[in-house]
């Protein structure tokens, strides 16, 4: 199989369980599911209670102080305003606080609970879907982001040319998702490793189906036509989206201490990249 990301012709087996397998690229080095559902596979596989029951809420502190940072982030770009979609909007929460920034902001979102809180209640743009079939016009939107989305999709790189044409000259491009490298990831790999459990590169499989490094999302991110314009590490995981991490009171404590070391040793296990589209470029072609 081809690597999508950076055109390898060889990879190799790392986990197997079942008809499930994740290989490991030899040029690149991402993560990958061997057996990819299509998009109309996953867009059935996140609308409804197979994945979650959305439950809205008011935002935790944790993701209110990220969500900040990442617009932070964006404005040091040198996008402060202008129009901002947001792939995978899920509660809103993102856009609420864009659009207290300045932004119009429009949602994408394939789950149909969500989509119909963000549309009726915060009374927000949202499509339900992909977004590939929300067939936006070329060049609408002045940002695109996604946070701890790309690592869901089946072809990366055709999901961030479809964002590559939707956007301005010029525009924006911010991605979060999980580093499948970060020091947590190693910590729980060779505690795994001594007390003879299985362990598996990629969090949450099958809903994972890539896992990427600074690395790999950067190739991923070029070859969809982008320049790659800085890194941001985001808080790790048993700090803000699994907070609750740890089976045990020591394995809660030792997942925090290394969550906290992780972060001046710039290896937290979740991070986010910024990229622009060039100011005048032709479209990126697709490869076989």
């Amino acid at each position: 199989m081809t690597c999508l990301i950076c055109d390898a012709s060889t990879s190799r087996p790392v986990w197997r369980r079942n008809n499930l397998r994740i290989d490991e690229c030899d040029g690149c080095g991402v993560l990958f599911t061997a057996e990819r559902p299509s998009e109309q596979e996953l867009i059935s596989l996140y609308d409804g209670n197979a994945l979650l029951t959305f439950n809205p809420g008011p935002p935790p502190p944790w993701k209110k102080a990220e969500n900040k940072n990442l617009l932070d982030f964006l404005a040091l770009h040198g996008c402060k305003n202008g129009t901002l979609l947001d792939v995978g909007s899920y509660s809103g929460f993102f856009l609420e606080d864009a659009h207290a920034r300045g932004f119009s902001v429009v949602g994408v979102e394939p789950n149909h609970d969500a989509y119909l809180h963000v549309t009726r209640v915060l009374e927000f743009e949202v499509f339900h879907g992909s977004l590939k079939s929300a067939h936006f016009p070329d060049a609408r939107f002045s940002a695109v982001t996604f946070h701890d989305v790309i690592e869901h999709v089946s072809d990366p790189v055709s999901e961030l040319r479809e964002a590559w044409r939707v956007l301005q000259p010029g525009g924006i491009l911010l991605l979060g998702t999980p580093n499948a490298r970060g020091l947590i990831q190693r910590f729980v790999k060779a505690k795994r490793r001594l007390t003879g459990q299985p362990w598996c590169p990629i969090d949450d499989v099958p809903w994972h189906l890539w896992g990427f490094t600074p690395h790999s999302l950067a190739l991923c991110i070029k070859k969809a036509g982008f320049t790659v314009k800085g890194l941001l590490w985001v808080e790790p995981s048993p700090l803000s989206t699994n907070i609750n991490a740890g089976s045990s009171w020591w394995q809660y404590v030792a997942l925090r201490f290394v969550a906290h070391l992780s972060k001046p040793l710039r290896m937290s296990d979740r991070f986010a990249m910024i990229a622009q589209k060039p100011p005048s470029s032709p479209t990126p072609q697709a490869t076989s």
